[in-house]
């Protein structure tokens, strides 16, 4: 499929496509857009609500972290780096300088100057934004349901590791992680949770065959890959939607 193409490679092929092709491949560019836009809003979420979720060198060590991937919203110059980050010979430049260190910012400072960025524009329309509208609307999903959704398929994209290592206790615990990241009720997160409707669907990995949860943050933001798929693709209607959500469930049970 064209589709699936890096965006060079689409760039590339555009000027030997007749009209139908560039429809294909013209939500390509705004989708990687809607993904960033996204999980930098993530980052930023968790950037903020850091201190009360861990402590200690835990937390030391997760603040780092956000800090060199939100280093551009941060106001630094270009992205720090921290003492133990590099091998010993990735010590110095090309030419043979040694590297300048950054020291860490306390991670109450840098949860303040997170809460305090003013929310950027809304990127242009995409595929995968309409479609999880359209989604949205046509199975009656919940605000935090869409919002767990939208998260989980940009980690699915970018992979867990992203995120912070933010363990869970219980499922209580969870929820209410969950409601400080989302700025929701946290039995908004306790219903949605229970009902299980994005795992019954396929739209959402993790958790067990008997409904209990995974034990860490980046293992509850997790769409399927299946989900992941269909959802970036254009649909010229409502019921075509719903056609690959259903070939999508189909793959996913023959799969396991």
């Amino acid at each position: 499929m064209i589709s699936n193409l890096p965006i060079g490679a689409v760039a590339r092929r555009v000027s030997r496509l007749d009209a139908y092709d560039l429809q294909e491949v013209a939500h390509v560019p705004c989708n990687a857009v809607y993904r960033r836009y996204h999980m930098v809003r993530l980052l930023h979420r968790i950037g903020v609500v850091l201190p009360r979720l861990l402590d200690g060198k835990d937390l030391i060590r997760e603040s780092r972290g956000i800090e060199q991937r939100c280093w551009r919203e941060l106001g630094c110059g270009k992205q720090p780096i921290f003492d133990g980050d590099m091998p010993d010979f990735l010590m110095v430049d090309g030419d043979g300088r040694d590297v300048d260190f950054s020291i860490p910012t306390d991670p109450v400072i840098v949860a303040a100057r997170l809460a305090a960025l003013e929310p950027s524009p809304l990127p242009a329309e995409s595929c995968i934004g309409t479609n999880l509208d359209t989604l949205a609307r046509l199975l009656n999903f919940t605000l935090f349901e869409s919002q767990w959704l939208r998260w989980s398929y940009c980690i699915r994209r970018f992979g867990g590791a992203i995120l912070p290592v933010i363990p869970f206790r219980d499922a209580t615990h969870a929820c209410h992680v969950m409601a400080l990241l989302c700025e929701m009720p946290a039995d908004a997160i306790r219903d949605a949770v229970a009902s299980r409707r994005l795992h019954a669907w396929g739209l959402l990995d993790g958790g067990d065959a008997d409904g209990a949860m995974p034990s860490v943050l980046s293992c509850w933001l997790l769409a399927t890959d299946q989900f992941a798929d269909w959802i970036e693709q254009p649909y010229a209607s409502d019921s075509d939607l719903l056609t690959a959500l259903c070939q999508a469930q189909v793959s996913l049970m023959a799969s396991r």
